[in-house]
């Protein structure tokens, strides 16, 4: 049976689509129609990247969303800089726009789109301007997948954590001292530990955030495997989406929660279209980064645990 709606129109009912329940229908239609999808997904990566303000109002955060979790799934190789260059965005609208999903996939999304050259990933690793988190939990993440992947060879990722511990991570403390640390002591980078050290000594590292000790003993003493239950490519969007608390009814989300007003993502595939208002609600994991860490630390959860 032919598909009734163009591609631009199924994105336009994406961010028409209420907030409860999830849009599965939507998203399987996308699926289903995976070459069709594609150009119109890397098309909203694009023009993100050139305005990215746009997708932070109401309903048309979904697009960026969904685009970087269905480009994964593809493989499609071209989306992995667009992304990067989305990534490498002010800390507040990456921030906004992207939410948890910079602790939580974004490692992931970023290896199942890469496409052999890794240089615009180090660029967001060594640019002191770019969102921490972006440089620390993102950025780790993928490299270990593709390290698992086979896409990386442990040396060269050794080498690189070297680099960046030497002096290539700037010299002033951050979320990503910790990550980067932390991926040289679970991986067993032992040629890292008097960086790892010197960057104790220094205060570089949160004494907290792995145990200072422990960085060196994990580091010197062939690491661990359990940074790898976090790795994998993304396979099923839906499964990776479906959870948030973005799609619970009302009366069950989390105190805080905003409503946003529907805004039309404007697109060069769809000469007009005229949105009905609709209440949209981030989406958030269970417990947001903004939301103290139930480990009890009394941090923040991007700060704590979320991190990594």
């Amino acid at each position: 049976m032919p598909f009734s709606d163009t591609p631009a129109e199924l994105l336009i009912r994406l961010v028409d689509a209420p907030d409860h329940p999830y849009p599965r229908d939507i998203i399987q239609e996308m699926i289903d129609r995976q070459e069709e999808m594609t150009p119109a997904l890397l098309e909203v990566l694009t023009d993100a990247t050139q305005r990215p303000e746009h997708y932070l109002k109401g309903g048309n955060w979904k697009l960026v969303t969904f685009a970087s979790y269905l480009l994964a799934q593809f493989r499609v190789t071209a989306a992995f800089k667009p992304l990067c260059t989305l990534l490498a965005g002010p800390e507040d609208t990456i921030d906004e726009l992207f939410g948890d999903m910079i602790t939580g996939d974004m490692g992931n999304i970023l290896a199942s789109v890469y496409d052999g050259d890794d240089a615009p990933l180090r660029a967001l690793v060594e640019n002191t301007k770019v969102y921490e988190y972006v440089r620390g939990s993102s950025a780790t993440l993928c490299y270990q997948c593709l390290l698992v992947e086979g896409k990386i060879s442990r040396e060269a990722l050794e080498a690189y954590a070297t680099e960046l511990l030497g002096g290539k991570l700037g010299r002033k403390p951050g979320v990503f001292w910790d990550c980067w640390t932390v991926l040289c002591a679970d991986l067993g980078f032992a040629s890292t530990v008097p960086l790892i050290q010197k960057a104790i000594d220094k205060n570089l590292c949160d004494p907290w955030f792995y145990g200072l000790k422990e960085l060196i003993e994990s580091a010197g003493n062939g690491g661990n495997e359990d940074w790898k239950d976090f790795t994998g490519l993304i396979d099923d969007t839906i499964q990776e989406t479906s959870w948030w608390a973005t799609w619970e009814k009302p009366d069950e989300q989390e105190d805080g929660d905003e409503d946003d007003q529907f805004e039309d993502w404007e697109s060069p595939l769809l000469d007009t279209y005229t949105p009905e208002s609709t209440t949209v609600v981030r989406a958030t994991p269970k417990v947001g980064r903004n939301d103290p860490c139930p480990c009890g630390s009394g941090k923040k959860h991007k700060k704590c645990c979320g991190a990594v």
